[in-house]
């Protein structure tokens, strides 16, 4: 693999990267080569680099959203993060990068007295992830201010679009399935007093830590499921924890995969827990739910790698 080009990108690398160092599950095995780029211009050429080469790659963010297998994988992985954020004001619109960590955004616009995405508080994962997943909480999310996005396609095409183009629904954007790279994005936003939305945001980040873990000493990938979608039994969306708890699987657990004990839909990582571990306990808390209430519940945490059970027709690196 000829990966000379990188020598003048000054862009951070690594060669037999251990994944389990980049994702908040701390769980995961190598990667051959691992490249960090921490601007928007890092990307644009390492991408139009390797495409060029026809060197195979899959794009990470912050790794809050992902389960790696122990097996790792054998193709270049580009991590997409920067710890410094790159967010820039014009008017009412917030142009910020796609490897910003997310709580950087609320942080930004509140100091600059901006409302529309202080929800978005405490949530892990970058801004490029938000988009992909249409990230949110409390009934809102990413998409709902989104303008547009200047995109890079896998072979080094950039482009801008509008929102329309994304094909947004819950939880999900057509970037899923294209693998186009959210290089940054443009949010509209509107002028609110600053210290109500700080107000507003230290209420959330209580919420957040009196239900949700702490990464550094239970490593997980937040909430595995979605939150299940309306349905004839139910007119509004209903969180998978709830049905999750009446299924009692809080007593489940599978090698070192095991359930936090104040949210039901959240597995962690505790002593001796293998990758494997965690996508079995997912498989069983599934079938729970559908022996109990006949409802399919769709994963949010994305799987990287081969797992044993892995369907036979999903050839993707990421799943």
């Amino acid at each position: 693999m000829d990966t000379t080009f990188l020598n003048s990108t000054q862009v951070e690398k690594k060669a037999n990267a251990s994944l389990s160092e980049y994702t908040t599950f701390k769980l995961g095995g190598p990667c051959p080569f691992l490249i960090n780029c921490e601007t928007p211009q890092q990307m644009e050429l390492t991408i139009k680099n390797l495409a060029a080469q026809n060197i195979d790659y899959i794009v990470i963010g912050g790794g809050s959203n992902l389960l790696v297998s122990d097996k790792g994988v054998s193709c270049v992985v580009v991590r997409y993060f920067s710890r410094t954020p790159l967010i820039e004001r014009d008017g009412n619109d917030v142009i910020v990068s796609g490897n910003t960590i997310l709580d950087e955004l609320p942080k930004f616009a509140i100091t600059n007295s901006l409302e529309g995405i202080h929800y978005a508080s405490g949530i892990p994962g970058t801004v490029g992830g938000a988009v992909v997943g249409n990230a949110g909480a409390f009934g809102k999310q990413i998409g709902d201010v989104l303008v547009s996005v200047e995109l890079l396609s896998r072979d080094g095409v950039k482009r801008t679009v509008g929102k329309e183009a994304l094909g947004f629904s819950y939880r999900h954007s057509d970037l899923k399935v294209s693998g186009d790279i959210v290089l940054s994005a443009r949010l509209r936003l509107i002028p609110g007093d600053q210290n109500t939305l700080q107000a507003e945001r230290d209420e959330i980040l209580k919420i957040r830590h009196e239900k949700h873990p702490d990464l550094n000493t239970y490593p997980c990938a937040g909430s595995f499921f979605r939150n299940v979608e309306p349905t004839s039994k139910a007119e509004r969306r209903q969180a998978a924890g709830w049905f999750l708890e009446q299924c009692g699987v809080k007593d489940f657990k599978v090698g070192g995969a095991a359930i936090f004990e104040k949210h039901a839909n959240i597995i962690v990582k505790s002593d001796g827990c293998q990758p494997q571990d965690v996508f079995e306990l997912s498989l069983k808390m599934a079938r729970a739910v559908k022996e109990k209430f006949n409802l399919d519940l769709v994963r949010e945490v994305r799987l990287v790698g081969d797992f044993q059970g892995k369907p036979e027709d999903v050839k993707d690196v990421i799943w």
